[in-house]
C-alpha cells in the first residue's frame, strides 16, 4: 500500500488506471484513422518521446516501427550520466544500476618507445571517468534492449497503455497545403505505411497526424520524404566490434580502456554486464565515398585476428563471441 497523490490506495502506484476510451489499439492491429503525434521509430529517441507523451492520455500518440517486434539485442549500449538523470526522472534508473557495468575508470595504452617495446603496448594513463561535480549518477554500460524495455513498461502502464505498432515501412508522407478543409488542417500530414507481417504483408495503411516526428535513424524515411538532406562535409570510417568471452593476460580487461598500437590501429575495450562478456571495437580503414563497409566481406576471424594484432604481447584467447558486427561511423 502506498500513500499515492489521491490517498492511500492499494496495488502498484507505477499502473495507472487505462484511460476510457482506450486510445491506442493492440500491437498488430490496424494503424487508426489520425492520431495527434505520430512517432515513425523505436529507437532510443522514438521511445523517448513515447514514453514523455504517454503521460498525457489527452495526446493521442501513435508509435510505429518497422522491425517486426522490440530490440533483441543493442549496439548503442553505453549510458552517460546526464541520460542516466533522465532515467531517475522516467523512474527507472535503480533497474538500470542493478544490472549494469559501471565505467568507474578509463585506462590508456600507447605503444611502448623503449628498445626493443615498438611493437608492444603499455599503460600511459588512468583517469575517473566521471569527474567529481558533474553528475550523482555514474556513466554505465546496459544492452540497448534492456532500456527499450524499461520504455516499453512504462508505455504499456500508463493511462494511454500506448504499444507500438511493429512490421510497418514509410512509403510516403504527405502535408496539405494551406487554405484546405478543415478536416485537413487539422490533421495536416498524411503518412502511408505498408505492412510486412504475416497475414498483411503488402497491405498499405493510411493515418493522418497532427505532427510527425522522424525517429527513424541516419537514413530516415521522414527525412527523405520531406526532401530534406545531411549537411557539412562527412569522414566515414569503419569499425568492428564484437561481444566475447576471452582468455587473456591484459592486465586492464575489466576496466574501460583505449589502447592505441604502433602500426595495427586502435581498439576500445568496454567490459560487459555480468562480469564475463567484453566489448572490443577495432579500427579499420577509413571508407571512400559512399562505400559501404559491407561489400568488404570482414569476417569475424579477421576482427579477432586484428585485435590480437593490437593487443600485442598480451594474448587474446577468444573463446566464444556472443555477437559481432562491422559497420560505419559518419562524422560531419
Amino acid at each position: 500500500m502506498q500513500f499515492h497523490l489521491n490517498g492511500f490506495r492499494t496495488g502498484d502506484p507505477g499502473l495507472l488506471d487505462a484511460a476510457i476510451p482506450p486510445l491506442d489499439a493492440p500491437a498488430g492491429d490496424a494503424l487508426p484513422a489520425d492520431a495527434d503525434v505520430l512517432i515513425v521509430g523505436c529507437g532510443p529517441a522514438g521511445l523517448t518521446l513515447a514514453a514523455q507523451l504517454a503521460a498525457f492520455p489527452d495526446i493521442r500518440t501513435v508509435i510505429v516501427e518497422q522491425k517486426p517486434g522490440p530490440l533483441q539485442l543493442g549496439q548503442a549500449d553505453g549510458v552517460a550520466c546526464r541520460t542516466m538523470e533522465m532515467f531517475e526522472a522516467f523512474g527507472f534508473a535503480e533497474r538500470v544500476l542493478k544490472e549494469a557495468y559501471w565505467v568507474n575508470e578509463t585506462t590508456f595504452w600507447k605503444p611502448g618507445d623503449g628498445a626493443g617495446e615498438r611493437n608492444s603496448i603499455v599503460r600511459s594513463g588512468r583517469v575517473q571517468d566521471v569527474e567529481d561535480g558533474l553528475s550523482h549518477m555514474p556513466h554505465v554500460i546496459l544492452n540497448q534492449a534492456r532500456v527499450h524495455d524499461f520504455y516499453l513498461e512504462i508505455m504499456t502502464r500508463s493511462a494511454s497503455r500506448m504499444v507500438p505498432h511493429y512490421a510497418r515501412r514509410l512509403v510516403g508522407l504527405e502535408r496539405a497545403p494551406e487554405g484546405t478543409s478543415d478536416t485537413a488542417s487539422d490533421h495536416p500530414v498524411t503518412v502511408r505505411f505498408e505492412r510486412q507481417d504475416n497475414g498483411h504483408a503488402g497491405e498499405v495503411e493510411s493515418i493522418r497526424a497532427r505532427y510527425v516526428v522522424g525517429c527513424d535513424g541516419a537514413r530516415s524515411a521522414v527525412r527523405q520524404s520531406m526532401g530534406r538532406t545531411l549537411q557539412g562535409d562527412s569522414a566515414n570510417h569503419a569499425w568492428g566490434v564484437m561481444d566475447v568471452l576471452v582468455v587473456t593476460d591484459f592486465p586492464d580487461i575489466r576496466f574501460k580502456a583505449l589502447i592505441q598500437s604502433a602500426d595495427e590501429g586502435s581498439v576500445v575495450l568496454i567490459p560487459r554486464e555480468g562480469g564475463y562478456l567484453v566489448r572490443i571495437y577495432v579500427e579499420l580503414d577509413k571508407l571512400a565515398v559512399n562505400e559501404r563497409v559491407a561489400a568488404r566481406n570482414i569476417s569475424i576471424e579477421q576482427l579477432i585476428a586484428a585485435a590480437q594484432r593490437i593487443f600485442h604481447p598480451y594474448s587474446l584467447d577468444v573463446k566464444e563471441v556472443a555477437w559481432w558486427s562491422v559497420y560505419e561511423i559518419g562524422q560531419r
